[in-house]
């Protein structure tokens, strides 16, 4: 699963997202979170027939059908069962998007023990998401995603049995295609990735609270083994 990630976007990176995506970015600088959770507002990259373009986000599906917020909205939904069940199968053919994260964080059983976990060549990932806009009796409305998850690859099982879904840069353009709208096809573009595309580090318990956002919570923090 995927229950916090960091989005440290500045300003060179965002260019960098301007030249890899070819998207028009709105501002040179998004707001900064080493802990970003659910309910907090993400950046995503998203398309429609005309452009590639940041949004903006609650984190937690709501699909556009309900009537009311649910208490628990969707923050992870399955890749095994994404082109088949009404609550997303709709935002997975026409609402694609694109999460950029520096690192996701994962708790290691027993204990709860976090681990901050990273692209081994220090960029960013493009975590897969869907999203959809739901609309308030009041005419209030609140665009929210979702990140996509699938089955742990080598490196991850020591972690967790789940893990996001990394959409590699080959397969971003039709991602990201509006025009793509086959469910298989779709499909076909969460690749697994390679084993040692990710790596990963103990971190501070400071991450178990919400309120903590600062840089040395992605730190590597190292431990005496436990007597």
């Amino acid at each position: 699963m995927c229950g916090r990630f960091a989005q440290v976007i500045k300003h060179d990176e965002l260019q960098r997202l301007v030249k890899e995506l070819h998207a028009e970015i709105q501002s040179e600088q998004m707001p900064i979170s080493y802990n970003v959770a659910p309910t907090h507002t993400v950046m995503a990259i998203v398309s429609n027939s005309e452009k590639r373009y940041d949004g903006y986000f609650r984190w937690g599906l709501v699909p556009s059908w309900m009537r009311e917020l649910p208490t628990s909205p969707m923050i992870n939904v399955r890749r095994e069962s994404i082109g088949t069940k009404p609550s997303f199968k709709a935002s997975f053919i026409r609402r694609r998007a694109l999460i950029p994260a520096n690192g996701f964080y994962e708790w290691k059983a027993p204990g709860k023990i976090p681990y901050y976990v990273y692209p081994s060549d220090g960029g960013l990932l493009y975590l897969g998401a869907i999203y959809d806009v739901w609309q308030g009796a009041d005419g209030s409305y609140l665009p929210t995603i979702a990140i996509i998850t699938t089955e742990a690859n080598r490196m991850m099982q020591s972690l967790h049995h789940r893990m996001p879904v990394c959409i590699m840069a080959e397969a971003i353009d039709d991602w990201l295609d509006p025009a793509l709208q086959d469910v298989h096809e779709a499909e076909k573009l969460m690749i697994p990735i390679p084993d040692d595309y990710l790596s990963s580090h103990r971190v501070s318990p400071l991450v178990n609270k919400v309120s903590n956002n600062f840089p040395e919570l992605i730190a590597k923090v190292d431990f005496q083994d436990e007597i």
